[in-house]
């Protein structure tokens, strides 16, 4: 394994790798609008390190989830992290490609999946050299459409689908969902400070079953002094 990082990330022991991909603040972000009822079945698409994982079952200890990575480096960082905060009997993680993927363990579906896609489109932006960081940035081995259809096939019906994705490639997102018969039911459009332009939007959609979309308040990361909003701190307290 190469050489990492630990991190204290709300009361959780976090390993990363120090140069390849790091999780962000839109992991952090996602994970605190899931409010699950507690004993749901989720699935968290390429899973990364674990840390959307783990602040779930953190907050809600009764929710078997698992996790899908298909990078065998962060593979084994989400394994360690699911071991060293114990939560082995909470979460389960796979190595394996969700495009491939096949789910009969219940016979029944996912309840909830949760995912911080590849964000860019392959001809758009840099390629970062680092493979990790590619994979994880750039569309290169998932597709948005790819993503939803996946999550449509693994998913039971009247499931969410909860994604956080660049505001400015919202119709990309919604032209997906709606192929594949989701329906979004809450927007968050996510800003980095007030009076600047939403960078990112998170998204809850519910399949096969259509009901009135609400557009929720701005959440805004930072004061204009770069210090963490109210708003922001309040997402993460217990």
């Amino acid at each position: 394994m190469e050489k990492f990082s630990v991190d204290d990330v709300h009361q959780l022991n976090i390993s990363q790798p120090e140069k390849g991909y790091r999780f962000s603040l839109d992991s952090l972000i996602l994970a605190a609008h899931i409010r699950p009822k507690g004993n749901e079945a989720v699935m968290d698409l390429g899973c990364g390190c674990g840390i959307i994982s783990l602040l779930l079952a953190r907050r809600y200890p009764d929710l078997k989830i698992t996790g899908i990575e298909i990078q065998e480096e962060l593979f084994d960082f989400a394994r360690k992290n699911i071991l060293a905060n114990g939560f082995e009997k909470t979460i389960h993680v796979l190595h394996k490609d969700i495009r491939t993927l096949q789910w009969n363990r219940t016979g029944t579906g996912i309840d909830i999946i949760v995912s911080n896609p590849p964000y860019k489109e392959i001809g758009t932006g840099r390629i970062n050299p680092d493979p990790q960081k590619a994979m994880a940035r750039h569309e290169t081995a998932l597709s948005i459409d790819a993503l939803v259809e996946c999550s449509s096939r693994l998913i039971r019906d009247q499931g969410l689908f909860f994604v956080i994705f660049p505001f400015d490639r919202l119709q990309d997102l919604s032209e997906a969902l709606a192929r594949h018969h989701f329906y979004p039911e809450l927007m968050r459009p996510i800003h980095i400070k007030p009076g600047t332009k939403a960078r990112r939007i998170i998204v809850r959609a519910v399949k096969n079953s259509s009901s009135q979309c609400s557009l929720c308040s701005p959440l805004c990361i930072y004061t204009p002094e770069n210090k963490f909003t109210k708003e922001y701190l309040s997402l993460f307290r217990s």
